[in-house]
């Protein structure tokens, strides 16, 4: 059968299971609590399928396993270490922000240091943050839909634009549902990809040989025989390990769990099932590396994946890993798109709003938004954006550096104040784009990450301003 009509037969499946699952959410959706945080009511698997879909996004699957491909195990170093850490991490917030009662991470800020405007302001920064995210999920849709079906890049995106806007109107019931669909179809992708290389080379040692000698030890090497710096690689991995520690999108589905003990179980459950998948990735961008060495030299980091896929593959089997891909974009999008939203509804709208917004007009409120955030994204992604994985960590970092400090000293500190909480979030963004800027521009040479002295400026801030608030 034509390669191009296997996988259309794919897609189809894969977009009609996507509305057959997404349409219950609808139903379930009526309110406020609903639409944000699935009324507090998800269970131990569906939790853990929507948070570890949520997390395993595009970079996932096409940046960290063609960086794989091109720079090996350091790869693991500045990106999959730093997000299994920080999920880890989130154990030390489940029970305390749980307690808080907070259908957004912004509300959070409401209630532990009475300021709306702080609220409004990290729920601004949010949307920006995650609108900016969505791109790279965008660019990796486009990037598999365009391969498999062989039509133009920006086709492609339009399609996940259809997809995530459907998802995204019926809120976190509708996406857990859908997640749930991308996350079985996720482990199938890694697996059956993982399997076929391991069977066509010959184990993990026959490719640890032949990646050594394609690469003169580099893919082997943890800094890619110096290629990156240890201050490059573990400042990269604590911008990715704090923004997944601090990152909003985690800490709702947290919020949404139907008790503590689910909330709990869904951390360390999915932190292992991530630890899999990674490693299902890591066999497969060594495996290719091997199996087609020619697409270092022609292809980007992000697009080696869906050509080692195409030409190595039979098309009845690369087109579960072209779904893969497709539902990892798709599962992460929708999930921010739903922030977003919330962010504009509940902590912007509502505080300017000098009516009582009502279930119904919050609920339009959002679909309004969603749409325009998602029409915003797709624009934006029509720009060239290179080296998704590093592209994502600078995003965390503002992540990171707006919310670590004032979400966990607020749960842990009592000493914590308003002023702390604004300087630390407020510095720290200032200080990732000052130093971003500087880098750019050549004033400074340094492989530093701009995370590790935007977290110092914060936390300095942060300590600083609630002990002179006292």
């Amino acid at each position: 059968m034509n390669q191009i009509v296997v996988y259309m037969v794919y897609f189809m499946v894969y977009t009609l299971a996507l509305l057959i699952w997404g349409k219950s959410g609808f139903k379930k959706t009526n309110n406020i609590k609903d639409f944000c945080v699935a009324g507090n009511t998800l269970g131990p698997f569906i939790s853990m399928a929507t948070f570890s879909a949520t997390l395993f996004s595009a970079v996932s699957m096409q940046s960290v396993s063609g960086s794989v491909y091109l720079y090996g195990y350091s790869t693991i170093l500045y990106s999959v270490v730093g997000w299994l850490l920080g999920n880890a991490c989130l154990i030390f917030a489940a029970f305390r922000i749980r307690q808080a009662g907070v259908m957004t991470i912004p509300e959070y800020f409401w209630i532990r240091y009475q300021s709306k405007g702080y609220q409004m302001a990290c729920g601004i920064g949010l949307m920006l943050c995650y609108i900016l995210y969505i791109i790279i999920q965008i660019k990796g849709f486009g990037i598999v839909v365009s391969e498999m079906l062989d039509i133009h890049y920006n086709i492609a995106a339009a399609l996940i634009y259809l997809f995530i806007v459907y998802t995204g109107f019926g809120g976190l019931f509708s996406i857990a549902k859908t997640d749930v669909l991308n996350f079985l179809i996720l482990c199938i992708g890694i697996l059956v990809v993982a399997g076929f290389i391991l069977g066509s080379l010959g184990g993990m040692t026959n490719i640890h040989i032949a990646a050594e000698e394609i690469s003169d030890g580099a893919l082997l090497n943890p800094t890619t025989n110096g290629r990156f710096s240890p201050m490059m690689i573990t400042t990269t991995g604590l911008a990715w390990g704090a923004g997944t520690a601090a990152n909003p999108q985690y800490i709702v589905r947290i919020v949404s769990a139907r008790d503590d003990r689910t909330a709990l179980r869904m951390i360390w459950i999915s932190t292992l099932v991530l630890g899999l998948l990674y490693l299902g990735l890591i066999i497969i961008g060594l495996g290719f590396r091997v199996m087609a060495p020619e697409a270092a030299d022609t292809y980007a980091v992000d697009e080696i994946l869906a050509f080692a896929v195409k030409t190595k593959m039979s098309p009845w089997l690369s087109g579960i890993m072209f779904i893969a891909v497709i539902a990892a974009a798709v599962s992460t999008a929708n999930s921010q798109l739903l922030l977003v939203a919330g962010s504009f509804s509940y902590d912007v709208y509502r505080n300017l709003s000098a009516k009582e917004v009502t279930n119904e007009r919050f609920l339009t409120l959002n679909r309004i938004v969603i749409f325009i955030s998602a029409t915003v994204a797709l624009l934006l992604s029509m720009q060239p954006v290179d080296r998704l994985l590093i592209y994502g960590s600078y995003i965390w970092s503002f992540i990171a550096v707006a919310f670590l400090w004032p979400v966990y000293g607020g749960l842990y500190w009592k000493g914590a104040t308003k002023r702390g909480a604004m300087a630390a979030s407020a510095g720290g963004a200032l200080m990732v784009g000052g130093w971003y800027l500087l880098v750019r521009l050549g004033l400074i040479d340094t492989d530093i990450h701009p995370v590790l002295p935007s977290l110092a400026v914060s936390f300095a801030l942060f300590i600083w301003m609630s002990r002179r608030e006292k």
